[in-house]
């Protein structure tokens, strides 16, 4: 396993990192101002998924900046709860509907974290360690299957990484 490197960022990205940030909350707050004076109470909706974008944006943009693929990751579980809080409201779409896409979203935010960091390997573990529950429950929630058909799924698919997380720890001790 190589080591992490800690690598300093100079001041002037630190600047512009915390400028984002300042400009982003401060958008965060106009938004929700001006939804608030022109539909009043509706704007009870929109707290969670305009903060959640808000955040995500600002983290999404000083991660490019900084390089940083741990802040990248953040970033876009942020980004899917708040675009899932979104569809929410503005559609008929309901959180019955949509909650596999918060199960599913450490597999997104891996799939973009990998081209940043470039270690494949270890976000298609994590991408295939998440995504096929998000799509267990996905066809859960579309009626595909019923609870008699998703737990035993999700049981066996549980066996499976134990196994494999035991014949992989069991490959490593040999080497």
């Amino acid at each position: 396993m190589k080591q992490e490197e800690y690598i300093e960022i100079s001041r002037g990205k630190r600047l512009a990192c915390n400028l984002i940030a300042a400009a982003g909350i401060i958008i965060c707050g106009a938004v929700l101002l001006v939804i608030g004076l022109r539909w009043g109470d509706t704007v009870i909706a929109f707290i969670a998924p305009v903060i959640l974008s808000s955040l995500g944006l600002i983290l999404l943009i000083t991660s490019l900046i900084q390089g940083n693929t741990v802040t990248l990751y953040l970033s876009v579980l942020l980004l899917v709860c708040a675009v899932v809080s979104f569809v929410a409201n503005l559609t008929q779409a309901t959180y019955g509907m949509l909650y596999p896409l918060y199960i599913g979203s450490p597999a997104i935010a891996s799939a973009f974290t990998m081209l940043m960091s470039k270690d494949y390997k270890f976000h298609a573990k994590i991408i295939f360690v998440f995504a096929v529950p998000a799509i267990f429950f996905a066809f859960f929630a579309t009626e595909l299957w019923s609870a008699a058909v998703l737990i035993p799924a999700l049981i066996m698919y549980a066996g499976f990484i134990v196994l494999y997380a035991a014949l992989a720890v069991n490959a490593a001790s040999e080497e």
